[in-house]
C-alpha cells in the first residue's frame, strides 16, 4: 500500500507539531527538545496494524521516547503511559497549547 503525501494543511501542522518538540520531555521539564513525528494508531480513527494513520494524528516526541528508550511508545508502551498518558491524551493538550500559541501570535 502507497503512503499517502500529506496534504499543504497537514505539512503546516506537522512543521507546527515538530517546531514545539517532544511532549514527553516537556513533562519532563525539557524545554523544545527536537523531536520526530509519531503517527498515532488507533482503531478509532481507522489506522490499525497495516492502516497508515492521518497526518493530523501525531505527536512531537525524541528519539528516546518515540522509538528507542525503555520508556517509548514502541518499545515501552505501558511505562510511557503511566508516566505521560496516553497518546490520545498527550495529542489533545498538544493541540490545545499550538492552538492558544496561535492566536496569541495571529494578535500581533
Amino acid at each position: 500500500m502507497a503512503k499517502k503525501r500529506p496534504t499543504i494543511a497537514e505539512k503546516k501542522w506537522m512543521q507546527q507539531v515538530a517546531d514545539y518538540g517532544c511532549v514527553a520531555c516537556e513533562i519532563d521539564g525539557k524545554i523544545s527538545v527536537p523531536c520526530e513525528i509519531h503517527h498515532i494508531r488507533s482503531l478509532k480513527n481507522g489506522s490499525g496494524i497495516g492502516l497508515r494513520p492521518p497526518h493530523t494524528r501525531i505527536l512531537g516526541l525524541c528519539a528516546s521516547h518515540h522509538r528507542t528508550g525503555k520508556i517509548s511508545v514502541h518499545l515501552g508502551k505501558k511505562a510511557f503511559i503511566e508516566r505521560y498518558g496516553t497518546e490520545e491524551y498527550l495529542e489533545k493538550k498538544l493541540r490545545e497549547r499550538i492552538e492558544e500559541w496561535n492566536e496569541i501570535v495571529d494578535i500581533f
